[in-house]
């Protein structure tokens, strides 16, 4: 690939910067909505529409189902309808960490039909496709995709009737470290193969051209060229990607060309989103990896991952700390020109976490996804588990109104499914209320409340028995300790309890209850701020849920959970 980019356009592109580092004003009377349109781990957003219909879907890593798929009718308020990989035989995640599964999923609609592309890491499989009449499934098998190398592909279905995939993948002669770039090529969707000659769309070694704003100055700006996406508008293709790395260096930038394979034109504002310049503490960090979807004529809207860090504790270089992990957020765009532009009456070029609305009707969802009574004959799509699980360990049907959670050998630990059913953290204040029956007969076996960012970082808060007498206690995993801290603890009454779990962004408090209205406080503040708990889950986030586990040895216990209420505060 070429890029061209004359003197003026550098020229241009100086005086764009300038005013996207100035930004302006919110006019005074602009409807708004806040920012993340929906939080907690969410990251790799992508986005199609159908109708009136929006449907977005985002990375889930080592978690089951894979691939959550998100509905709206106004770009604001979301509603989980359900995952593109809904069943075991779609997706193995045995043994895989939370650093590996499933990356970067695209989804696309042509001809009545749903198309999700994605990549599973960590099992060498590659890159595959599933389709779907309806995006809330059923979604068919992998139509796995030989010779497709890397992450985060794209289908781009063009006006002839042919179609292309397209990701990233490492050139032959590297120039630096985290040097890649982006290839495409045409994918037949009867055979599911890829035919015809690859051709290399984007080099991140093009942008280290004098003036260039995506260069720089600096190799770590150019890393990780990431999230290709490919779109037609007004005789252009246009591509867009993602470079700098899931980090603070993040940015979106956009080319065009009148030829597919290229030669692309740099658009002289790139990166066209960025928040790389701000400071660590800004609200708002690693913006990127984005993906446009046209509302009506010249109005567009992207969306893309960011972060919120906490901003009272104390920042490490390079180790934000940014609890909920990558969220996925929304910014208006006006592409009336020849390039489109983010937040065009906000802060060009940045994300606020208030913004102008969508001129869309407010569609609001009568969700009740934060107070579950289990009282319906499956479990709704919000609630989740780590890996694949092999055997029907859970149940709706045994005892009417509860969730039973059979304990196993299998840990939180250890890399495997074990007896954890969980949603993700979507706020940074919140609590969770649980009420549980449950008799543990050995020392070895627990149930109660777990958090965690991954399987070397986590708090759980369970009942156990200890010198003969039921005992709730509160537990304490951060790599890289390989070994439970007992945190707190007390002796309670048998029978029935209820347990919560609350949260003041990084302090932690716990208390029990045996009738749900008079509380008892196990621990209160407990901080884990200056612990490596903070950084666990590096593209994941923190799951809430309930967990049971005989931990190593055999055990027919169960235990069983009446209500879950999850409550930001």
């Amino acid at each position: 690939m070429r890029v061209e980019m004359n003197q003026k356009a550098i020229a241009v592109c100086s005086m764009l910067m300038a005013a996207c580092a100035l930004g302006q004003a919110n006019p005074g009377d602009a409807k708004t909505f806040n920012n993340p349109v929906i939080s907690g781990f969410n990251p790799d957003p992508s986005i199609c529409k159908v109708g009136e219909d929006y449907y977005l879907v985002t990375s889930s890593f080592e978690y089951f189902p894979g691939v959550p798929v998100y509905h709206s009718r106004d770009l604001v308020n979301w509603e989980m309808i359900g995952h593109a990989l809904h069943r075991p035989s779609q997706l193995n995640l045995d043994g895989l960490e939370c650093l590996q599964g499933i990356f970067a999923p695209c989804i696309r609609h042509h001809k009545g039909t749903f198309y999700m592309v994605t990549t599973l890491i960590g099992r060498g499989d590659g890159g595959f496709v599933v389709t779907a009449q309806n995006p809330a499934g059923p979604w068919s098998e992998p139509h796995w995709i030989k010779g497709a190398p890397g992450i985060d592909p794209d289908l781009f279905f063009d006006d002839d009737g042919k179609v292309y995939m397209s990701g990233t993948q490492k050139p032959e002669n590297m120039v630096w470290k985290s040097h890649n770039t982006i290839w495409i090529q045409e994918l037949d969707l009867e055979k599911w193969e890829l035919k015809g000659e690859r051709t290399t769309l984007f080099d991140a070694a093009e942008f280290r051209i004098k003036g260039s704003s995506m260069w720089g100055g600096k190799e770590s700006f150019l890393a990780a060229m990431e999230g290709p996406h490919l779109y037609k508008r007004n005789g252009f293709y246009y591509g867009t990607f993602s470079i700098g790395g899931t980090g603070h260096n993040h940015a979106f930038a956009i080319l065009r060309s009148k030829n597919l394979l290229g030669p692309y034109e740099l658009n002289p504002a790139n990166p066209i989103l960025t928040h790389r310049d701000l400071s660590r503490t800004h609200p708002i960090t690693a913006t990127g990896h984005a993906d446009l979807v046209q509302i009506d004529g010249d109005d567009w809207a992207l969306v893309y991952l960011g972060k919120r860090p906490i901003t009272e504790k104390p920042v490490k270089v390079e180790r934000e700390q940014f609890i909920l992990g990558r969220e996925t957020f929304l910014s208006l765009v006006d592409w009336s020109g020849e390039w489109p532009v983010v937040n065009p009456r906000g802060k060009i070029g940045r994300s606020e976490l208030v913004q102008e609305r969508p001129n869309l009707k407010d569609h609001p969802f009568q969700s009740n996804r934060w107070n579950e009574e289990f009282s319906d004959s499956a479990l709704h799509p919000q609630w989740t588990f780590v890996r694949t699980p092999r055997t029907d360990w859970w149940s709706l049907a045994e005892r009417k109104g509860f969730l039973r959670i059979q304990l196993r050998p299998e840990t939180a630990a250890e890399k495997v499914n074990p007896s954890f059913v969980c949603k993700r953290q979507e706020h940074h204040d919140f609590s969770i209320a649980t009420r549980m029956e449950f008799n543990p007969v050995k020392a070895n076996e627990e149930a109660g409340l777990l958090l965690i960012r991954d399987r070397g970082n986590y708090i759980k808060f369970t009942l156990v028995t200890e010198n003969g007498a039921p005992t709730l206690k509160v537990a304490f995993r951060s790599s890289p300790a390989t070994n439970d801290t007992v945190v707190a603890q007390a002796v309670v009454a048998p029978g029935p309890l209820h347990l919560k779990l609350s949260a003041e962004e990084l302090s932690y408090s716990f208390a029990y209850s045996s009738d749900g209205r008079q509380w008892k406080t196990v621990k209160a503040g407990f901080d884990v701020s200056d612990t490596e708990y903070v950084y666990g889950g590096k593209y994941t986030g923190p799951m809430v849920g309930m967990y049971a586990s005989s931990n190593g040895e055999p055990s027919g216990s169960v235990a069983d959970f009446d209500t879950f209420i999850y409550q930001p505060e």
